[in-house]
This record gives C-alpha cells, sequence and structure tokens, in this order.
C-alpha cells in the first residue's frame, strides 16, 4: 500500500510539471517576443502608418477641392492658388505639421513632424508606435515614420499634385 501511494504522488508531481511546463509554453506564445500579442501590434502599427498617410492625403485633397471651386468661381487658374508651399502652409495652419528645429534652433528645410492627434477624424484615440515626419525628398514630400530605435521607413508620398 505504501508503494503505491508514493507511486501516486510521483504521477501527481509528474503531471503537474508538465501542466506548468505546458503553461509556460502557451504563456510565451502569447506574450514572448513573437507572441501574439506582439504580432498583433506590429500590424496595428503597419495598417496605422497607411491610415496616416490616407488621412494627411484627403486634407490636401480637400484643400485642393475648395481652392479648385474658388478658381472657378472667380475664373482663375488653380495653379494660381493651389501648389506645394500653399500645401505646407496648409498643413502648418491646421497645426498637423510642425516645423522641425536642430540643437541651436534651427529650422530644418524641408522635415516637419506630422501631429497624428489633428488628423484623426473618429472620436476613439488611437495609439502609435513611434513617430511620423514629412519630409523633402529630392523634389517630393515623404511621410516618413520613425520606430522607438529610431529607424525609418517610408511609408508614401504626399500627393500635392492632384488631378482635375
Amino acid at each position: 500500500m505504501k508503494e503505491e501511494k508514493g507511486f501516486a504522488y510521483q504521477v501527481l508531481l509528474l503531471i503537474i510539471i508538465i501542466i506548468i511546463a505546458i503553461a509556460g509554453v502557451l504563456i510565451n506564445q502569447v506574450v514572448g517576443k513573437d507572441g501574439f500579442i506582439n504580432r498583433m501590434t506590429e500590424m496595428e502599427t503597419e495598417y496605422s502608418k497607411e491610415d496616416v498617410l490616407e488621412k494627411i492625403n484627403h486634407k490636401v485633397t480637400q484643400k485642393f477641392i475648395a481652392l479648385n471651386n474658388t478658381a472657378k468661381e472667380n475664373n482663375q487658374n488653380i495653379s494660381d492658388l493651389y501648389n506645394t508651399e500653399v500645401v505646407i502652409e496648409f498643413l502648418k495652419q491646421n497645426l498637423i505639421i510642425e516645423e522641425i528645429y536642430d540643437e541651436t534652433g534651427n529650422f530644418q528645410e524641408g522635415m516637419y513632424d506630422i501631429n497624428v492627434g489633428k488628423l484623426k477624424e473618429e472620436e476613439k484615440e488611437v495609439h502609435y508606435i513611434g513617430k511620423f515626419q514629412l519630409e523633402k525628398i529630392q523634389e517630393k514630400y515623404m511621410v516618413i515614420w520613425y520606430n522607438e530605435k529610431g529607424e525609418k521607413q517610408e511609408v508614401g508620398e504626399l500627393q500635392i499634385q492632384q488631378m482635375i
């Protein structure tokens, strides 16, 4: 009888160890470095980057439409009212972009921080990992995303040239 009790305790202990091991593997699958939660966060960030580009381009298109209507009403050419400088000034005035200054206080030409909070139209709050900037690269303004490590990724081009 004593041997059976000892054997039962050993089996019980083995079952507990197996359950703990399985729980450890499952927890790692959910919250580990390559776990489910981190993958979902990465997918949300990917969507968010495209969402920021889409929203800023939507704002620019709205400005173009408003100026195009004004041009038509006043028998003007749209190119008299709408150009890159007008778009950048519009984005600055609406606090969508903010000028970037270096350590000495000098304005960094062609570089702006994007205020993502000014782009959202819905009530829900979206948290973005990293930061967004608008940078002039060659003759185009590009939306750039910097992750928390400072690594940059081009998200897409600001669509300043509109089709009439």
